[in-house]
Parts: C-alpha cells; sequence; structure tokens
C-alpha cells in the first residue's frame, strides 16, 4: 500500500535529523525531501492578488531561500508537533515570503551569503573568512565539477557562475535576467547544486 504524502516527508525529515550534518546519508534524505516538497502540489501561496507583475519573482525567491533554510535547519522540525508541510507553509508564510518582498519590489542590496547560508558545508563557530574561502573553493574548481554542472541547454548557467554572482551579493532576479533564464529554474538549480556539492566544497575548503 502507498505511504501518503504527509508520512513520507516525515520518515525523510526523521531520517536526516538521525545523520550528522554533510554526511552522504543526511544528504540523500535532505534531497528526497526537498524534491517531495516542490512536488508535494501543496505549498502555500501567500498574499494572492498582491505585487501584480512581480508576484512570481518575490514567491520563486521566498521558495529558494525557505528550502535553504529546510536544508540547513531540518533539525529544528518537530515530528511530534506537526507535519512536514505544515511546519514548511508557516516558514513560508510568516517569514521568507514577507523577507523576499523588499529584495524584489525596493531593489534593495542583497546581503552576501552569510554564514548561516554555509551551514551545511562549515560549522557555525568557522571565523569570519568563510567566505573568502568560498570564494577561493568555488573559482579553484580543481576538477571542474561546479563548472561542467550547468542548466540543461545553458552551459554558460552553470554552478560556478551561479555561486560567484550569490557571493557577489546578486539577486535571483538580477542572475535570471542576465542568463535569460526562469527565476524558478535558477534559483532551484542552484539550490540542488548546493546540496549536492557541500561536500565537496568543505573538502577543498580543508585543502585551501
Amino acid at each position: 500500500m502507498d505511504v501518503p504524502l504527509d508520512e513520507q516527508l516525515k520518515q525523510l525529515a526523521r531520517a536526516a535529523q538521525q545523520h550528522p550534518p554533510l554526511t552522504l546519508l543526511r544528504q540523500l534524505a535532505l534531497r528526497q525531501l526537498v524534491n517531495g516538497i516542490l512536488t508535494s502540489g501543496r505549498l502555500c501561496r501567500p498574499q494572492p492578488g498582491h505585487f501584480s507583475g512581480v508576484y512570481d519573482d518575490i514567491y520563486d525567491e521566498a521558495v529558494q531561500e525557505l528550502l535553504l533554510y529546510i536544508c540547513q535547519n531540518i533539525d529544528k522540525y518537530n515530528p511530534e508537533r506537526g507535519e512536514v508541510m505544515a511546519w514548511v507553509n508557516v516558514l513560508l508564510e510568516r517569514r521568507f515570503f514577507k523577507e523576499a518582498i523588499p529584495k524584489i519590489i525596493d531593489k534593495q542590496e542583497i546581503q552576501k551569503m552569510s554564514l548561516s547560508d554555509l551551514d551545511q558545508i562549515a560549522p557555525p563557530e568557522t571565523n569570519p573568512s568563510l567566505t573568502e574561502i568560498i570564494k577561493q573553493c568555488i573559482e579553484l574548481d580543481s576538477e571542474n565539477l561546479f563548472k561542467n554542472e550547468h542548466i540543461e541547454n545553458h552551459p554558460r548557467a552553470n554552478f560556478q557562475a551561479l555561486a560567484k554572482r550569490r557571493l557577489l551579493g546578486k539577486s535571483w532576479k538580477e542572475i535570471s535576467a542576465e542568463f535569460e533564464i526562469k527565476l524558478s529554474t535558477v534559483s532551484r538549480f542552484y539550490d540542488r547544486c548546493l546540496i549536492k556539492y557541500s561536500a565537496k566544497i568543505k573538502e577543498y575548503c580543508t585543502d585551501i
């Protein structure tokens, strides 16, 4: 008998919580969890009817930041207090959608990738030069992994190029316009790569 979606997501969340950060099994569980959330069709759409012309950009920015948060903070989810989608939609509606509005509408300067964005790559006690180290890792790419991983039919839009722009503080709207690719496509590709290569980036950082 098929397992209901809510139970599937809860099992994946628990599986991720059972393994230490950066381990392969945790990464695999998180990847399946993120895919399950995205394909569930149950992500809420906060404030429908508002922000005409830019709603999709705001929403995609919010979802991208939400997924990063989930991957970095899955241990904050309590299976005993509710379903995964309930937890996810509260975060999306009450926090990440609101935070995305000024990024898109007011074109405020986007903060550079912070330490919290890199929790899955390095521990929080890492010194303040982490961002510079990450930049070197992305530039180095001695195996050409980041350069060769690109959006289908868009070789210029590779993980290395996107990561460098995010580290410089560019918004997804700016990056989307530069590469002429839908914002959601760019941001979700980046999110998948960040999860996929987090261990490799950590390895690179250790070697520098």
